[in-house]
């Protein structure tokens, strides 16, 4: 995977410490990098796959800030950058830069919902997804048409910090 893919670039949440389990169990083979994208897998953190985060599925935790500490016989930990719903903003690559790269293509997707690519070890936003806000964690609210980047809000009901049914706000 490469390092920095995704980029917390405001309103992040505090960073916290989860548990990744070592590489045989989990059949990885390689640490989680800085940038990477985690969502919740049992007790441990693992990395986003294409299509997520998804909407009342995923926990999504939040973007690695280093390196996982995990080895092939013992688990480890990873530092991330934790969301906040509705505040922080992440940024990163479109999956198809040619279909954002004019102010009116860009306006078209402002607004959608959509999710993470992972294609040849690259996390990019995933623009050709289709907008889906029942199924697709991330809303894009900004764009960069010069640099193919989008800027993304995360769903509150795909992020750790969703509200438990019947709570309220007060």
């Amino acid at each position: 995977m490469a390092v920095g893919d995704i980029e917390v670039i405001k309103g992040r949440g505090p960073v916290r410490v989860a548990k990744v389990d070592d590489r045989t169990t989990s059949g990885t083979s390689a640490t989680l990098k800085a940038g990477e994208p985690l969502k919740k897998s049992g007790n441990f953190a693992i990395l986003c796959a294409t299509g997520d985060p998804e909407v009342g599925t995923d926990e999504f935790l939040g973007v690695a800030a280093a390196e996982s500490t995990e080895t092939s016989t013992a688990d480890g930990q990873v530092s991330y950058l934790s969301i906040v719903p509705g505040l922080t903003e992440l940024r990163g690559k479109a999956t198809t830069p040619g279909n954002m790269d004019t102010d009116a293509e860009l306006l078209g997707l402002l607004g959608d919902y959509v999710a993470f690519d992972l294609t040849a070890g690259v996390f990019t936003i995933d623009e050709n997804e289709g907008d889906d806000p029942n199924v697709h964690g991330l809303k894009i609210v900004a764009g960069d048409i010069v640099r193919g980047t989008l800027d993304v809000l995360v769903h509150a009901l795909a992020t750790e910090a969703a509200p438990l049914t019947g709570q309220t706000m007060d």
